[in-house]
């Protein structure tokens, strides 16, 4: 039985979805905030701008029209909530392309306030267009996925073949300040897919999947740093970094399984989840306890993990003798699954955690159904007393 504080939070959009990411938070605003993609052959496309109020249990929805195409992939500025970037796709000479642009959410700058406007029942249109801060786009080529850099200064994006990194410090002129280009015989048999930025290493770390395989590029030099051959085959869906760990990140793919790496062992996988029965399309770190990790799939389902003997705090943050160290390893530090989240019927290409708020995630099926979830609190105390199970 499910308690009423931890009863999902369901929120329909009107048209198939796919785009899904947390929007920093704001100094001293404990708001959740979402944007949500829609995914649109036949309409005008939408971006939804979603607050949620834990006290007042409200959820909050501004609602932009995206006329430039229908949104494969968002990603929030983590400087500047207004500010956001999408992958979309348009029609250009009968052809399909793929591109990408930096949007602003259209506020009043007289009134900052203004974003925690709402649309109630009466009033459900769409607002203004977005406002059109500048393109990442390369001619003749297409945009795959774009990746923020953590401090805000930089973006990397990627298309089939290229890897490019932009200085963003001058709003109107973007500026590309290196690219990369994997080998012709890897481009002739795969194609890159998703880009991840490095938290650790002075940022100077760009990963990327190819197909089956996993590359990293050193962004000084734009030289391969290390590599990491059929993780997923037959491919890679999604990387993430542990926020917390240097040299720590998992990726999942259409194997139906998530793995977790040492980038100093590539050649040696340190555990595999195989708790999905179709593609993994997202897998998630919980950046103020890495032990928690969500992953979303093709069977309809989000996985909520406790992966605590690979996280940062394996032992929880009291100090304990050695005679107890033992027995905290037996239960703290046992791998489980904590919960399966089953109320989609579709599939669910990603899951993310808010920005701001440790114990909440949302997670988005392709029929426009976004669910926020909670962390259980049996598993919550845990976390935080560090108590064993």
């Amino acid at each position: 039985m499910v308690d009423d504080d931890e009863a999902p939070l369901i929120y329909g959009v009107e048209f198939q979805a796919r785009a899904l990411c947390a929007v920093s938070g704001i100094p001293d605003d404990d708001t959740v905030r979402f944007l949500v993609g829609t995914q649109s052959i036949k309409f005008e496309n939408q971006v939804h701008f979603l607050e949620y109020d834990e006290e007042s249990g409200i959820l909050g929805k501004s609602i932009y029209a995206h006329r430039a195409g229908e949104i494969w992939r968002m990603a929030s500025s983590p400087n500047d909530h207004r500010h956001f970037s999408t992958i979309y796709q348009t029609i250009k000479d009968s052809n399909v392309v793929s591109k990408c642009t930096i949007w602003q959410i259209p506020i009043d700058s007289t009134n900052d306030e203004s974003t925690s406007s709402i649309i109630d029942e009466s009033s459900n249109q769409l607002h203004q267009p977005l406002r059109k801060r500048f393109d990442l786009n390369i001619p003749n080529s297409n945009i795959i996925d774009v990746e923020w850099e953590t401090n805000g200064e930089r973006i990397g994006t990627i298309s089939e073949t290229n890897i490019y990194i932009w200085n963003i410090e001058q709003h109107d002129s973007p500026q590309i300040l290196s690219t990369g280009s994997i080998d012709s015989k890897s481009g002739a048999l795969h194609k890159l897919s998703c880009c991840r930025w490095n938290p650790h290493m002075s940022t100077n770390q760009l990963v990327t999947t190819l197909g089956p395989h996993i590359r990293a590029w050193d962004l000084r030099s734009m030289k391969c740093s290390f590599s990491i051959d059929n993780a997923h085959p037959p491919y890679v869906r999604d990387i993430d970094y542990n926020p917390n760990r240097q040299y720590h990140f998992m990726t999942c793919g259409d194997d139906c399984r998530v793995k977790f790496w040492d980038v100093r062992k590539p050649n040696e996988c340190l555990k595999i989840l195989t708790d999905h029965s179709h593609w993994v399309w997202s897998a998630r770190y919980n950046r103020f306890h890495d032990q928690l990790i969500v992953t979303s799939s093709s069977d309809t389902r989000v996985i909520l993990f406790n992966i605590a003997s690979l996280s940062s705090e394996p032992y929880g943050s009291l100090n304990v003798s050695d005679d107890a160290k033992e027995e905290i390893e037996e239960t703290v530090n046992e791998d489980r699954l904590v919960r399966i989240f089953d109320e989609h019927e579709e599939s669910v290409y990603t899951a993310q955690w808010a920005s701001n708020d440790p114990w909440l995630l949302a997670s988005l099926s392709y029929d426009g159904r976004l669910i926020l979830n909670r962390v259980p609190k049996n598993e919550k105390f845990q976390i935080l007393l560090r108590c064993p199970t």
